[in-house]
Order: structure tokens, then sequence, then C-alpha cells
């Protein structure tokens, strides 16, 4: 049997196809279908376009099933009953499971074992899971926190270049970088821009690679701004440490998200220097996050059959 993984996040949706022994075999990347940016029919579109290349070029042959991990899959009823509608009516009868992004790729890094997953993409959260127990640190969104995020970082670096601008602090590599990367003539310039081509988390998202750029080159608000990143991450990790695995040695600890690839994993040298509970094992991914869903359908369907598999992993989801 073959799995389609669904990785819908706020910037793009991924779809994999795997063998049975949980291989990739094929992906590909179409718009995001997160209902809040595109609504109902858009999120509806945008699988089913990529069902149909999982059926048409994925290789998924006769029996597989579906794992959809989405963004906006979480405790706001309306937009829950809407996606599970959707996600009934592409499937196409084929089995599937249903859960939020965050969980699915928590699920994925930890390979179905207990642990905690730090995520720090576009946005921040955390998650702990010990047996049938599970606890959520951050994930409040943008306009509340994400700290340690991609759109955190991007939004500091704009801040930081605000200060070395004016002279607040001495210009550096953040005020080159900034003005070079957004072609600006005049400093204030940046104003305008804020309210316009960087007024999205995502486009303010993807400045956070000039921080890593910036802190190698050794701007000190730069590195500020890392280890604030770093400090952020651990503090989540430790808040569920603290809840769900006290009386654990030794706690399976992994990361997702871009943030822990910049500067050739500057964060996640930060999270080993001391910043982590010494009962963290920080460990990579065991897999990607299209994986999740997909390894959690494969494994119920082995405990209980297909029928058990047509619905939402859970009632519950972060």
């Amino acid at each position: 049997m073959r799995w389609l993984g669904v990785d819908g996040g706020g910037t793009k949706t991924t779809f994999s196809v795997f063998d049975e022994h949980m291989n990739q075999v094929a992906t590909n990347n179409l718009p995001t279908c997160h209902i809040g940016q595109v609504g109902e029919e858009g999120m509806r579109d945008v699988l089913r376009s990529g069902i149909d290349w999982a059926v048409r070029d994925g290789c998924l042959g006769e029996a597989w099933g579906i794992g959809f991990g989405l963004a906006g899959y979480g405790n706001e009823h309306h937009s829950r009953a809407s996606i599970e509608s959707v996600c009934e009516s592409v499937s196409n009868g084929h089995p599937y499971v249903l859960m939020s992004d965050l969980k699915a790729g928590c699920v994925a890094a930890l390979g179905l074992e207990d642990g905690v997953v730090i995520v720090a993409g576009t946005g921040s959260a955390a998650l702990g899971m010990r047996g049938g127990r599970e606890l959520r640190c951050g994930g409040w969104g943008f306009q509340i926190g994400d700290e340690g995020s991609g759109w955190w970082m991007g939004r500091r670096l704009l801040e930081a270049f605000s200060r070395e601008s004016d002279g607040r602090r001495p210009q550096a590599a953040v005020h080159r970088l900034v003005r070079e990367h957004l072609s600006l003539e005049n400093d204030y310039d940046l104003i305008a821009l804020r309210r316009t081509t960087l007024a999205g988390r995502t486009e303010v998202a993807a400045l956070a690679p000039l921080v890593f750029e910036a802190a190698a080159d050794g701007d000190k608000e730069a590195r500020r701004i890392l280890n604030d990143a770093a400090v952020s991450d651990a503090e989540m990790a430790a808040t569920i440490v603290s809840e769900l695995f006290s009386d654990d040695p030794e706690v399976r600890t992994s990361y997702i998200g871009g943030t822990f690839r910049g500067g050739n994993g500057a964060i996640l040298d930060l999270l080993r220097a001391g910043l982590l509970p010494q009962t963290c094992k920080l460990v990579p991914p065991a897999y990607g996050p299209d994986a999740g869903a997909c390894l959690v359908l494969r494994d119920s369907i082995g405990r209980g059959g297909n029928d058990a598999c047509h619905r939402p992993y859970e009632r519950y989801e972060p």
C-alpha cells in the first residue's frame, strides 16, 4: 500500500508519495491551501490538484491512503468543520487521517515516539507527546507571539535596521544588507514598504536569512536576534519538559522549520550550548512533515483496519 502525504502550510502545500516502507518516491509543491487565506473552495481546488497529480504522476498505484496535515485545522469550530468536509470530499473513498500541520510535523519528527518538538518556521510553537498525553506551548500567531519564528526574526531585523539607520546603534551588516536587499534609496522608504510589499507575515519571514548573514558578518544586533530566538525555542521546550517529562532522565527533542537550517544550524548550536534542559537529547527529525499523518494512518490501519481511518485523527488538534 502507498501513502500520499499532504503538508499544507501557510506558504505552500507539499504533496509527497511514499511507498510501503515510507520511502519518498515523488513530491510536488503547490500554493497554500490554508482555509484562512484561500477559503473553502480555494482549499478544495489545491487539494484536488495535488491529488490528481499524485494519481497521474506520483506512482500511487491502486491501494493508497492520504495523510492530511493542514494549517488552520485548530480549535475554531467553523473552520474545523469546513476542513473536515473538504478532506472527506477530496479523499474520494480512500482511507485518510486529518490533523493539524503542527501535529503532523511533530509526529514525523519523532517517528511516532514520545518526546518534544520545537517548530520554528514562518510561525513557532512546541508540542510534547507522552503516551496519550499531549501539551502545546506557543503557537499564538504572529499578532500575539510566534517568538523565535522566521516572521519574528524578520520583524526584529527591521527594528535593528531602524536603530542602525538613525544612530541608536552603530551601522553594521544589518543596515547594509537590508538596504541592498530592499533596494532602498532612502532608509525611510522602508516605512512605505512595510505597508505594501512587506505587509504580510510571509514577506517579513523571508527576511530571516539576512539575520544569519549579518550575524556571520559580526553584526551585534543580528547576533542578539539569534540568541533571543534560541532562548525562546528553549523556553517552550523547557515548559513542556517540566509538565510532561519531569521524571524522565532523557527526553527525545527534535525540531522543524527553516530557522534551524539558517547559518549552518546556528540556532541549533546555541540550543546545544546549554539553553535546553539537561535531560533534552536533541536529535534530527526522523521524517519530514509531509510524512507525519501518513505514519499515523499506516499505524492505524495496521491496528484497526481501513474503516477506522475515514476520519480526523482526534477531536482535539493543536
